[in-house]
């Protein structure tokens, strides 16, 4: 990793980088891989001035800190910002897979037990849970309004009502990059 000190009418002894380099082996822990990092030491008037700026992958982090009494002071204020957005953004990541967790717990699997209860004999660790979504009017469109529809769209189907048979058809995306066209048998 890239570490990069700059010293404002202060000079940067080794001991500022060893001080700096500790609580940076800390922060490793919070993200998946610390890719540079920028310390601005500052000394203004009565204050000493410190700025991190992390870049992770996925994620940069910055946090100053600013103290009467000493420059170290001032690194460990402006880490302490830092190592709370990296936490906040660990707990994001990690909140993604929460509700898939939570939908295959053992509490939820002890609602139904008994092989009776199980819809189509599918135990519920199983079976996928239907998700009810606002109902549509599908728009009258032929074939190709739908495909153009779908292309500009970025959607993976679009459910359509074909004027020329008057039934709802379904134009999906294909894994070959085609369209597919689900028409109801008459």
């Amino acid at each position: 990793m890239d570490i990069r000190f700059l010293g404002k009418n202060l000079q940067v002894t080794e001991g500022m980088r060893e001080h700096f380099r500790d609580k940076l082996v800390r922060l490793e822990k919070y993200a998946e891989r610390l890719v540079e990092s920028h310390v601005v030491l500052k000394k203004e008037k009565r204050y000493y001035e410190a700025e991190i700026t992390l870049l992770a992958k996925h994620f940069r982090a910055f946090g100053d800190g600013r103290s009467k009494d000493n420059i170290f002071t001032a690194i460990d204020e402006a880490y302490v910002r830092v190592e709370k957005q990296l936490k906040r953004f660990r707990e994001k990541i990690k909140g993604h897979h929460v509700k898939e967790t939570k939908k295959n717990s053992p509490a939820k699997l002890k609602q139904r037990e008994t092989p009776q209860e199980w819809p189509l004999g599918v135990p519920d660790a199983l079976s996928p849970e239907i998700i009810r979504s606002a109902g549509f009017s599908p728009k009258p469109m032929t074939p190709d309004e739908a495909s153009l529809q779908l292309h500009m769209s970025g959607e993976n189907f679009v459910v359509f009502l074909n004027p020329k048979n008057g039934r709802v058809n379904v134009l999906y995306k294909r894994e070959d990059g085609d369209h597919g066209l689900i028409e109801p048998e008459r």
